[in-house]
């Protein structure tokens, strides 16, 4: 068993890397990372002076949310600031190649042939999903490291002080764990919604459909302080668990993104141990349910 999920995982990693479709999608994520460091880098410019000679200043915002974007542009800061991203944008970027990892195997009816090497569904699905983990870890230390030499010529250009010490390093394999565990969830649902229709283009709509009213369900945490009813309920939701891990990594290397949105208060959050039982709850449901898809539907695709 260990051996066979041995090689599906190095089938599928060979299959992964050579699509075009994981280089663009690897593409289109770290050109958004850098677009959003760039706008706050313009924004702390315009606010100091910097971009005009110092003589002109533009102040968009208030000098507590510039020590934060400052904070977010140097090291360590600027790790938990690519770590957010890779929980936002790269969110979206997994969900689209985690349908068409699963989904081009029914269109292209390699699926079937799979099954007859390796007849077992749950080892396919389970090599399936190690192997987006691990295509999104290398996909995050990429970033880290594009977002450490980012954060560098900030600190030359800028005048903001980085300072990196042994425990931000420590610090890292935490936050990039619990990224990859805050995007598990969504990954296990893209693929359900792929084995359920058969196709890439069912999972991108189930994933991206979910992840929009997951969003916009996460807005009421802001109305749990209501009731404790009312909060609890709330708290069940997958959004606001996300945003408290993610509040935690964002903490790990010294920012507060409550500063910039009010919504990303602790306070109002679930608290760690919560937020890590309802994600690990909603992740094993998901799993459950794209290996009964896979068990009981076609392995053919949809037509």
């Amino acid at each position: 068993m260990i051996t066979d999920l041995r090689n599906l995982i190095a089938a599928e990693w060979l299959k992964l890397s050579r699509r075009p479709l994981s280089w663009v999608l690897l593409g289109v994520f770290l050109g958004l990372m850098l677009l959003y460091l760039a706008t706050w880098a313009l924004v702390v410019m315009l606010h100091t002076g910097a971009l005009i000679g110092g003589n002109t200043r533009f102040e968009v915002l208030s000098p507590a949310q510039i020590v934060e974007l400052q904070r977010q542009l140097s090291v360590p800061g600027i790790f938990g600031a690519v770590l957010g991203q890779v929980n936002s944008t790269g969110g979206i970027c997994a969900i689209i190649l985690a349908a068409g990892f699963l989904g081009s195997d029914y269109t292209w009816g390699t699926l079937r042939v799979l099954l007859t090497r390796a007849p077992h569904r749950g080892a396919y699905l389970l090599a399936k999903l190690i192997t987006l983990q691990i295509g999104i870890l290398v996909t995050i230390l990429i970033a880290l490291l594009i977002g450490a030499l980012f954060a560098l010529v900030c600190s030359s250009t800028l005048g903001i002080p980085s300072h990196l010490r042994p425990g931000d390093l420590l610090a890292l394999p935490v936050g990039v764990l619990r990224s990859l565990y805050i995007i598990l969830p969504y990954v296990m649902l893209t693929l359900a919604s792929a084995a359920f229709g058969r196709s890439a283009l069912a999972g991108v709509g189930g994933g991206l459909i979910f992840l929009a009213l997951d969003v916009s369900a996460g807005s009421l945490n802001t109305i749990g302080v209501v009731s404790p009813l009312v909060r609890w309920l709330v708290n069940l939701l997958l959004q606001p668990n996300i945003n408290t891990l993610v509040v935690l990594n964002s903490q790990l290397f010294g920012l507060d993104q409550s500063v910039l949105l009010s919504s990303l208060d602790l306070g109002l959050l679930p608290s760690p141990l919560h937020a890590t039982l309802v994600i690990a709850a909603y992740s094993g449901f998901f799993f459950w349910g794209a290996y009964r898809l896979l068990l009981r539907r076609d392995v053919v695709g949809a037509y």
